[in-house]
């Protein structure tokens, strides 16, 4: 596993998480969505949504972090992983949003 190639799907994985917030964020603005994560949905003010949701994603990295220093491999599928999913999430709540 290459470095950049690992850090890369670092990128990538916090990109999905971004973009989950701001879809989020819009859905739940228009009134046409609404969070399913109930530890999150107890938060109303945007601001402190949006902080509460990427110290999620980033306590959740951090944890790939330390994987990737003994499992460089397992820790780039993850964040493939991660990515992927809330990436996909991001597109569910767009379309909601409309």
């Amino acid at each position: 596993m290459t470095p950049w190639l690992l850090k890369l799907s670092f990128v990538f994985a916090i990109s999905g998480h971004g973009a989950d917030l701001a879809s989020t964020e819009h859905c739940l603005g228009a009134g046409r969505c609404r969070e399913m994560n109930p530890w999150l949905a107890r938060f109303e003010q945007p601001a402190v949504f949006g902080a509460a949701k990427m110290g999620v994603a980033g306590v959740s990295e951090w944890g790939v972090y330390e994987l990737s220093k003994t499992h460089p491999k397992i820790a780039f599928w993850t964040n493939v992983a991660i990515g992927a999913s809330f990436t996909g999430v991001a597109i569910h709540n767009s379309k909601q949003g409309r």
